[in-house]
């Protein structure tokens, strides 16, 4: 057999039943062990003498003490371009130092592992199944699993997985898991029929890969803890699936468990992967402590039509969707063309019911059906911050460009979620039919800097401003920019408001973040409003430790400090100043003389005044209807620097060129 190293040391580590439940021994003699279409069961498994089935595949990657052969540090390699059907079987386990790693050699397409195909008892529920596998990586494999017989199955139709990562009580704590490189397609059950023969999307089960662990066991003492952590998923194509790419659940038995990271999985990061044509959702996280979602592309999500049991697309999804979660940042993301009867919502996802210290930031959506930011009920800490959002929200049904529930389930007494924050966020919508409404039902909630340019027919709040604040909690509206067919009930919240004035983007006909940088002479600069933002309790730890405490720049990588700076209003930050928050704002400008008639060789000079005297900015630019007149007339105009404020006065021109000249303790365009 082919060694990958040989040393002559051999090292025996022992873990307690309590972790992973025997003795492993691992060598420094890692082995490779090699698999081909071409191979043969009774070869050696060397790359000159390869295995061939995945029966052979699951046969080594038994527990040791079962007969496995996969130790820490081995490699199970299957050859590009060949096809594996059946179920690929792992109990192995490696350790920290010398994880296990599943992928390919050779050259040409990935190879495929297919739970489906040519199995005479009929397709498998999953591709493969990791059952308590602590220190694994898989990576390089192009995973299927398109269920059509259901074989000797006799249950589980609207059940199949590419991927099943399993911790339960035998195993305990499954840490350090590595998925990289992967191609996750295919992935659908026989049917939409539920156990009981109905036809249902609850029990639709089609995942790319779903990491599943029991409820801490509870009937031991000490309690024996369960889960999955310490995961990374990234540069992964998940494709055509019928349900979610990535789904992460505990089965915890405590709703809103108060003690924050007992009973969740924890530590996961899904980063730079491509998440396309899927009948559900990107990403769910059901249960989970700590979570870091950057950089992934969500594409044409909720695809299918769920009211045919045919169809085999759930039909309803977004980019990431977070239940009785803890601690989770979703940022720099895309999402586009997301669909669904429910929830389907943008700034990459929705926060649902039971979460506390979520925030959604620097994400762009385009075209999702539901609408820009929901939080359903019972949440803490909740924000959308920096985000970019162009035409979400076109359905009737809980449409909504903000949505603040108390639902909590069906059935259940609304509970209002407390310390909402939505702000400096960009909204566009500029399709006719686009009419998205406003309701908050919570408790202390603040909307503060956000543009929400509504253009071309398209509304929010036309039909619905559904305001209902707890008695002694706020809401609290301020330093928004509103443009165009916005309702009066959403717009007279706020009492520094910015209305009438276009906010300038730069193209808002693009299709991503650029297009809405805000131009040079834009009102929405320097007109935000400083206040104390809510910070991320986990900023600079473990997996967050790229994150800071606070918002340190926007969506563009511009330095924002929103505490102690005013900022501009929206998502960008170009062009700021950087005005103290304790600045004295400018309330107004005149101009003296208020009108003048110049003759040939007279000089005229205008004086313009800033309210208040002590204002921070007493800069002001200035401009003429025509520069170059010699006999008329002239508009000279004088604009503060915040662009909020501005005044005129007419000149009338005789036979020569005027001669403006300006205070010198101002600006001139």
């Amino acid at each position: 057999m082919k060694k990958l190293y040989s040393w002559s040391l051999i090292i025996t580590l022992l873990f307690t039943p309590y972790l992973y439940g025997e003795s492993l021994t691992t060598s420094t003699e890692n082995n490779i062990y090699y698999f081909s279409a071409d191979g043969d069961d009774s070869n050696d498994g060397s790359i000159e003498s390869p295995w061939k089935t995945l029966e052979k595949a699951s046969e080594i990657a038994q527990l040791q003490s079962k007969g496995g052969l996969l130790a820490p540090g081995d490699q199970m390699l299957f050859r590009r371009g060949d096809t594996f059907e059946g179920k690929l079987i792992v109990f192995a386990q490696g350790t920290e130092a010398a994880p296990i790693t599943i992928g390919s050699y050779g050259t040409g397409e990935l190879p495929i592992i297919s739970g489906s195909g040519n199995i005479p008892n009929g397709d498998n529920l999953e591709a493969v199944k990791l059952t308590n596998t602590p220190y694994l990586i898989m990576e390089n494999l192009w995973i299927k699993n398109d269920r059509k017989n259901k074989g000797n199955i006799t249950w589980g139709s609207n059940t199949s997985i590419g991927i099943k990562v399993y911790a339960n009580k035998w195993g305990g704590v499954m840490k350090g898991l590595i998925f990289r490189g992967l191609k996750i397609t295919d992935v659908f059950g026989i049917d939409m029929i539920d156990y009981q023969g109905n036809f249902t999307l609850d029990y639709y089960t089609a995942h790319g890969i779903f990491f599943d662990s029991e409820a801490n066991d509870k009937t031991v003492s000490p309690i024996k803890e369960i889960g999955i952590e310490d995961v990374l998923i990234e540069d992964c194509y998940f494709y055509n699936l019928g349900s979610r790419g990535v789904h992460v659940r505990h089965l915890s038995n405590i709703r809103n468990n108060p003690i924050d990271s007992e009973d969740r999985n924890k530590n996961f990061v899904i980063r730079n992967n491509v998440f396309e044509k899927l009948g559900g959702d990107a990403i769910v996280f059901a249960s989970a402590y700590n979570a870091l979602v950057e950089k992934n592309d969500f594409i044409d999500l909720g695809w299918g039509d769920h009211k045919s049991s045919t169809d085999r697309y759930f039909g309803r999804g977004e980019g990431c969707w977070i239940w009785d979660t803890r601690n989770i940042i979703v940022q720099f993301n895309r999402q586009y063309r997301a669909r669904g009867f429910g929830d389907t919502y943008g700034a990459g996802g929705h926060i649902d019911f039971f979460c506390k210290n979520a925030i959604y930031q620097y994400n762009y959506s385009e075209d999702t059906e539901g609408g820009f930011v929901e939080i359903l009920g019972d949440c803490v800490n909740s924000t959308f911050r920096y985000n970019v959002s162009k035409n979400d929200g076109f359905r009737d049904h809980h449409g909504f460009s903000i949505w603040v529930s108390g639902y909590v389930g069906s059935g259940e007494t609304p509970v209002r979620s407390d310390s909402n924050f939505v702000y400096n966020n960009t909204v566009l919508l500029n399709k006719s039919g686009y009419t998205p409404d406003i309701s908050i039902f919570a408790k202390n909630t603040y909307i503060y800097n956000n543009i929400f340019k509504v253009i071309n027919g398209a509304s929010i709040g036309a039909d619905e401003v559904m305001i209902d604040i707890e008695n002694g909690s706020e809401l609290l509206v301020s330093n928004n920019l509103f443009y165009g067919n916005v309702s009066n009930a959403f717009m007279n919240l706020d009492n520094n408001k910015i209305t009438s004035q276009d906010p300038q983007f730069m193209d808002e006909t693009a299709t991503d973040i650029d297009g809405f940088q805000l131009k040079e002479n834009s009102p929405a600069l320097n007109n935000g409003k400083a206040f104390p933002e809510p910070s991320f309790p986990m900023a600079g730890q473990g997996i967050f430790e790229n994150i800071s405490l606070h918002t340190a720049t926007d969506i563009y990588g511009n330095p924002v400090d929103v505490k102690n700076l005013i900022p501009n209003i929206g998502a960008d930050n170009k062009h700021n100043i950087g005005l103290p928050s304790d600045a004295v704002r400018v309330t107004g400008v005149s101009l003296s003389p208020i009108t003048s008639s110049l003759e040939a060789g007279e000089t005229w000079q205008a004086t313009a005044t800033i309210s208040p005297a002590n204002a921070s900015v007493q800069s002001v630019s200035w401009s003429s209807s025509d520069e170059a007149v010699a006999d008329g007339n002239a508009t000279i105009t004088v604009t503060t620097l915040d662009g909020r404020h501005t005044t005129s006065v007419n000149v009338s021109v005789g036979e020569v060129l005027y001669s403006l000249v300006l205070n010198g303790d101002f600006e001139n365009d």
